[in-house]
């Protein structure tokens, strides 16, 4: 196994290379080459690192070292240490590469990176997001000592998105991560505004299936299906004068409500004042 940025792979445990990979995500820069193109690719990379970080949460990798798995094999502990460890030399290989690219550029040669003033403020909010979920994850320091890195192709990025999520799959089908998953994947798309979820739902595609179908699937707001009430009902939201924030059930959907005598109830959201039987 090779020793990716000096990394010593006897030295350090699972929880350590997990750091490590959720750290160089961080690192990989996009040069002015791939024009306005790269928000989607940097979508597409936060998908692959929150999948990762969802993974590692699910299986409780800095606390379980069993990784959820009561009979796991220490060969299969092993097994996945590497392929993390196999992440960061991916990573490297593309550091290896950037390095090799500024050696050769000529004099002229745009070798200057994007960064967020180039980027749409909704796509810089998305990104924002979901890097925050994912170092959320992550606990412990850095055993990583290098510096960011540009790509300046998008074969180059391509490709290691396409290694990236074949090894993830990997660790994943190894450690399936328990039902818990499916609400870590809920808490991602609960950050992401509704105008907001095809773009993720576009970047998930080929590598983050669950975050894909989530995005597709996020409901716009509530469903009020077959609903009886006994009394005074308020359907819809109530939104006091007083109150000073967003509304953000604009676009619940009403079916078989059925209001008879005694109670009362409030179909949708409450912002601000008093209930509406209050009064």
């Amino acid at each position: 196994m090779a020793e990716p940025f000096g990394i010593s792979a006897g030295a350090i445990g699972i929880a350590a290379a997990f750091t490590a990979c959720v750290d160089c995500f961080g690192y990989v820069q996009l040069g002015r080459h791939f024009g306005r193109d790269f928000q989607t690719d940097l979508l597409t990379l936060n998908c692959a690192r929150l999948r990762l970080t969802r993974w590692g949460q699910a299986v409780n990798i800095y606390e379980d070292p069993k990784l959820g798995k009561p009979d796991a094999k220490p060969a299969d502990i092993q097994t996945v240490k590497d392929i993390l460890l196999q992440i960061l030399v991916l990573f490297e290989n593309t550091e290896k590469i950037s390095r090799k690219y500024k050696l050769k550029a000529k004099a002229g040669d745009d070798l200057s990176v994007l960064g967020p003033d180039d980027m749409d403020p909704a796509v810089m909010t998305i990104n924002n997001k979901m890097r925050e979920l994912a170092l959320r994850r992550q606990k412990g320091s850095s055993i990583l000592k290098t510096a960011s890195w540009a790509l300046y192709h998008r074969s180059e990025l391509k490709q290691l998105i396409t290694d990236i999520t074949s090894l993830i799959k990997n660790v994943e089908s190894l450690f399936p991560p328990p039902r818990s998953e499916i609400a870590l994947v809920m808490e991602e798309t609960a950050q992401i505004d509704e105008d907001s979820l095809k773009l993720v739902e576009s970047a998930a595609q080929d590598v983050d299936s669950l975050l894909q179908n989530a995005a597709k699937e996020a409901p716009t707001g509530h469903q009020y299906l077959n609903v009886k009430i006994k009394g005074r009902a308020q359907t819809g939201d109530a939104i006091s004068s007083d109150w000073k924030g967003k509304a953000i059930g604009a676009s619940h959907k009403y079916d078989g409500v059925v209001v008879e005598k005694e109670g009362n109830a409030l179909i949708g959201n409450k912002y601000g004042g008093k209930d509406f039987w209050d009064e």
